[in-house]
């Protein structure tokens, strides 16, 4: 791995709030957001779930790498959220 690879994968934390490309490609602070898990349809077991400005998200994937988050994001034709976790990024689908 190349470091412009490196340095492209890495973002300061003040960029973490002023993503974008599309209008629907924003990082959500966890103060904003309510974590439950929800029953979705064809599934068994619960699904992890946030809430936020009174809409429900499903979990769809993590990722510790934006660039693949950029990638995922730009094929998805749902509404999603995007969170920072531990680990790198959590990208939520609209449910309801």
């Amino acid at each position: 791995m190349s470091d412009k690879t490196i340095e492209k994968d890495m973002l300061p934390e003040d960029e973490l709030f002023r993503l974008g490309g599309k209008t629907s490609n924003f990082v959500v602070v966890p103060a904003e957001i309510k974590y439950q898990h929800i029953k979705v349809e064809d599934l068994e077991k619960p699904v992890a779930a946030i809430n936020y400005n009174n809409y429900t998200y499903s979990l769809f994937r993590t990722s510790n790498s934006w660039i693949e988050v950029e990638k995922i994001t730009s094929r998805l034709s749902a509404a999603y959220v995007i969170t920072v976790t531990s680990k790198g990024w959590a990208i939520w689908v609209f449910e309801y």
